[in-house]
């Protein structure tokens, strides 16, 4: 069965860069070619990854983040009130860490 739509995102939080850029090379490098949006709201990092509903467990567990679920609305109102820093973080952040 065929999803009609997109599966949501699932959305992580991240205390510090530290953690944020070991989660992304861990996906980078567990999945290539991840999509996901990076913001900063309130001194804390959010990454929205868009993910097959077949790989979100190992998603889950390679990102090592806290893990809000399948939320689009709350990332949403993060970007609105927060700094988007990237529309596509895990290839541009995962590249650069995997050199």
């Amino acid at each position: 069965m065929r999803l009609k739509t997109p599966a949501q995102p699932l959305v992580f939080c991240f205390q510090d860069a530290t953690r944020l850029c070991a989660g992304v090379q861990a996906l980078y490098g567990r999945y290539p070619g991840l999509a996901g949006r990076l913001c900063l709201n309130r001194g804390r990092y959010y990454l929205a990854v868009r993910a097959r509903l077949s790989d979100r467990e190992g998603v889950r567990r390679a990102a090592g983040g806290c893990c809000l679920g399948a939320a689009p609305v709350l990332y949403a109102f993060l970007l609105e009130h927060g700094v988007k820093i990237s529309e596509n973080a895990v290839q541009e952040l995962g590249r650069a860490l995997q050199r």
